[in-house]
Protein backbone atom coordinates (compact mmCIF):
# COMPACT_ATOMS: atom_id res chain seq x y z
CA UNK A 1 0.00 0.00 0.00
CA UNK A 2 1.49 3.46 -1.15
CA UNK A 3 1.59 6.65 1.43
CA UNK A 4 -1.31 8.07 -0.13
CA UNK A 5 -3.83 4.86 0.17
CA UNK A 6 -2.54 5.02 4.36
CA UNK A 7 -3.17 8.58 4.71
CA UNK A 8 -6.70 7.63 3.19
CA UNK A 9 -7.13 4.84 5.40
CA UNK A 10 -6.01 6.82 8.46
CA UNK A 11 -8.16 9.48 7.75
CA UNK A 12 -10.92 7.13 6.99
CA UNK A 13 -10.52 5.26 10.36
CA UNK A 14 -10.00 8.61 12.76
CA UNK A 15 -13.12 9.95 11.21
CA UNK A 16 -15.15 7.08 12.31
CA UNK A 17 -13.77 7.08 15.56
CA UNK A 18 -14.40 10.33 16.11
CA UNK A 19 -17.95 9.69 14.88
CA UNK A 20 -18.57 7.10 17.11
CA UNK A 21 -16.77 8.66 20.16
CA UNK A 22 -19.07 11.52 19.74
CA UNK A 23 -22.26 9.59 19.47
CA UNK A 24 -21.59 7.87 22.67
CA UNK A 25 -21.18 11.17 23.62
CA UNK A 26 -24.02 12.60 23.15
CA UNK A 27 -25.92 9.40 23.46
CA UNK A 28 -24.59 9.71 27.45
CA UNK A 29 -25.25 12.94 27.57
CA UNK A 30 -28.66 12.64 26.13
CA UNK A 31 -29.13 9.89 29.22
CA UNK A 32 -28.11 12.30 31.73
CA UNK A 33 -30.08 14.65 31.10
CA UNK A 34 -33.04 12.49 31.42
CA UNK A 35 -31.84 11.37 34.57
CA UNK A 36 -31.02 14.77 36.30
CA UNK A 37 -35.01 15.62 35.12
CA UNK A 38 -35.85 12.47 36.72
CA UNK A 39 -34.20 12.82 40.22
CA UNK A 40 -35.50 16.22 40.23
CA UNK A 41 -39.20 15.38 39.43
CA UNK A 42 -39.00 12.92 42.31
CA UNK A 43 -38.06 14.66 44.99
CA UNK A 44 -39.94 18.12 43.78
CA UNK A 45 -43.24 15.47 44.67
CA UNK A 46 -41.74 15.22 47.78
CA UNK A 47 -41.53 18.36 48.82
CA UNK A 48 -45.29 19.06 49.13
CA UNK A 49 -45.05 16.25 52.24
CA UNK A 50 -42.34 17.78 53.99
CA UNK A 51 -43.52 19.28 57.32
CA UNK A 52 -40.76 19.43 59.61
CA UNK A 53 -37.24 21.25 58.97
CA UNK A 54 -35.15 18.22 59.59
CA UNK A 55 -37.48 16.02 56.98
CA UNK A 56 -36.05 19.21 54.30
CA UNK A 57 -32.48 19.09 55.69
CA UNK A 58 -32.44 15.31 55.31
CA UNK A 59 -34.13 15.49 51.59
CA UNK A 60 -32.35 18.04 50.85
CA UNK A 61 -28.95 15.86 51.73
CA UNK A 62 -30.50 12.55 49.69
CA UNK A 63 -30.76 14.84 46.76
CA UNK A 64 -27.44 15.86 47.06
CA UNK A 65 -25.64 12.52 47.65
CA UNK A 66 -28.01 11.39 44.52
CA UNK A 67 -26.89 14.02 42.45
CA UNK A 68 -23.15 13.52 43.17
CA UNK A 69 -23.30 10.19 42.31
CA UNK A 70 -24.98 10.59 39.31
CA UNK A 71 -22.52 12.83 38.15
CA UNK A 72 -19.55 10.49 39.03
CA UNK A 73 -21.07 8.05 37.33
CA UNK A 74 -21.53 10.38 34.48
CA UNK A 75 -17.54 11.23 34.89
CA UNK A 76 -16.54 7.97 34.97
CA UNK A 77 -18.71 7.09 31.44
CA UNK A 78 -17.15 9.61 29.76
CA UNK A 79 -13.94 8.91 31.04
CA UNK A 80 -14.35 5.35 29.66
CA UNK A 81 -15.62 6.61 25.57
CA UNK A 82 -12.64 8.78 25.72
CA UNK A 83 -10.48 6.15 26.77
CA UNK A 84 -11.66 4.05 24.35
CA UNK A 85 -11.53 6.58 21.51
CA UNK A 86 -7.36 7.06 22.57
CA UNK A 87 -6.80 3.48 22.83
CA UNK A 88 -8.23 3.38 18.74
CA UNK A 89 -6.58 6.15 17.70
CA UNK A 90 -3.36 5.12 19.15
CA UNK A 91 -3.65 1.23 17.13
CA UNK A 92 -4.44 3.35 13.99
CA UNK A 93 -1.43 5.59 14.11
CA UNK A 94 0.64 2.37 15.51
CA UNK A 95 -0.30 0.64 12.99
CA UNK A 96 -0.17 3.24 10.02
CA UNK A 97 2.90 4.61 11.33
CA UNK A 98 4.76 1.51 11.98
CA UNK A 99 8.77 1.07 11.78
CA UNK A 100 8.28 -1.92 9.40
CA UNK A 101 7.47 -0.08 6.38
CA UNK A 102 10.00 2.24 7.00
CA UNK A 103 13.00 -0.44 7.36
CA UNK A 104 12.94 -1.79 3.82
CA UNK A 105 13.45 2.18 2.69
CA UNK A 106 15.86 2.36 4.89
CA UNK A 107 18.07 -0.50 4.21
CA UNK A 108 17.55 0.88 0.95
CA UNK A 109 19.14 3.86 0.98
CA UNK A 110 22.19 2.17 2.47
CA UNK A 111 23.15 -0.03 0.02
CA UNK A 112 22.79 3.24 -2.08
CA UNK A 113 25.52 4.90 -0.37
CA UNK A 114 27.20 1.35 0.10
CA UNK A 115 27.04 1.18 -3.88
CA UNK A 116 28.05 4.46 -4.15
CA UNK A 117 31.25 4.39 -2.30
Amino acid sequence: MNMIEKQVEVGKSLFEINKNTMSEMAELSRKNIETYFEVNRSFGEKLPEIREISAFLEMQREYGETLWNNAREAMESQTAILKGAFEETRDVLATAYSMEDAAPAKKTAKKKVAAES
